[in-house]
């Protein structure tokens, strides 16, 4: 892997050095979502698809993979939260960083705690940076003074103040899909759908994801296929916009991320779209929502049942109609990927790859 090109310097403006800074993070953030993905898919493989639940109770090769898998995957929200801060304000701000993304788990904000937890750890370290102090303490500064005092000033902001509004995002939208149940199958699973893939693992799913599985707990296990269906729609409808897009719409290093999201979206690992909404929200956005609302809403139509709330193609047996969700799954995909090839502008006469992508998933 390429050594991390802090962005803190030339004349770059505000939002291009933001951008910059949120490109590297994720671009170092996404080994970390691959690998623990895999990890937990070959667990459940071995052990069954709800070996999670039964953690204590076992002791096999299928445990312990899976609780390396687990373990690799609490560092997902740390590890861009530290390396955003990084690309802003060099090592100071790994510490703080890992320590917001910590919070973020521990709030339940996801990949958009971590990412606004890096990015206040980064700026917060640079002010701090600016403050003339006497040369006896200078050398303790960047490895005591600013990761103590950045940590704790962030750390209340994100506990007492940035987690309450995001909270109260996250009942709302929960206390809207209960009002959707008893509305049209179609319907509720289109929404289901669409918010799964609205941010790929941030609070929007989370919260679709969580209100499935309790429904799931609870014994009703159509709408958990429409939830894992439509999840694994969008990175293999990007990888299928890739290649219908060719040379003239994505850059060298888009199409070579995209090899790693049918991977992805086999294992039903959405992070890896993350990339590419950042740079073309809208665009992606629409495209990836259509494409798992129509996925979600035939899956609740079809009355297709899956008992396994994760596990990708490893539980497709599982479900009450493998053939009926691998076709979903496809159409879905098909839909995101020709609507993003065709909505996606070409890219500028002469482009040239920025190192973030070239490197963005070099292991």
């Amino acid at each position: 892997m390429a050594d991390i090109k802090r962005k803190n310097k030339g004349n770059k403006n505000q939002l291009i050095f933001l951008k910059d800074s949120i490109m590297t993070g994720i671009s170092y953030m996404i080994p970390v979502i691959v690998g623990a993905g895999v990890l937990q898919a070959i667990a459940k493989m071995l052990g069954g698809y709800d070996i999670g639940n039964h953690m204590k109770q076992i002791d096999t090769l299928a445990k312990v993979i899976m609780l390396i898998g687990q373990s690799m995957m609490t560092f997902v929200v740390p590890s861009i939260a530290a390396f955003i801060a990084y690309a802003m304000a060099d090592k100071p701000g790994i510490a703080p960083g890992l320590a917001m993304g910590a919070i973020a788990n521990t709030l339940n904000t996801g990949f958009v705690g971590g990412l606004v937890g890096g990015i206040l750890v980064g700026y917060l370290v640079l002010g701090v940076k600016r403050i003339k102090v006497p040369k006896a303490i200078s050398g303790v500064m960047p490895i005591l003074v600013i990761p103590t005092l950045v940590t704790l000033v962030a750390g209340l902001i994100m506990y007492y103040i940035l987690g309450v509004p995001i909270s109260a995002f996250m009942k709302a939208l929960t206390s809207m899909l209960t009002s959707l149940n008893g509305s049209s199958k179609f319907l509720f699973g289109a929404v289901i759908g669409a918010m799964i893939c609205a941010d790929h693992g941030g609070p929007i799913n989370k919260t679709a994801a969580l209100f499935v599985n309790g429904l799931n707990a609870s014994g009703l296990l159509v709408p958990t296929s429409a939830k894992m269906c439509a999840g694994m729609t969008a990175p293999l409808g990007i990888a299928f916009a890739t290649f219908l897009g060719g040379k003239k719409k994505f850059s060298d290093g888009e199409r070579e991320q995209a090899k790693s999201l049918v991977i992805l979206s086999s294992v039903y690992v959405q992070e890896g779209v993350i990339p590419f909404l950042l740079k073309d929200p809208i665009r992606v956005c629409f495209s990836c929502m259509t494409g798992g609302a129509i996925a979600g809403g035939l899956s609740m139509v079809s009355a297709l049942q899956s008992p396994a709330i994760h596990g990708g193609i490893f539980v497709i047996a599982m479900t009450s109609n493998p053939l009926l969700f691998v076709g979903y799954w496809l159409l879905g995909a098909c839909i995101t990927g020709v609507l993003y090839a065709i909505l996606r502008k070409p890219l500028p006469e002469g482009y040239v790859d920025d190192e973030n992508e070239a490197s963005g998933l070099t292991f």
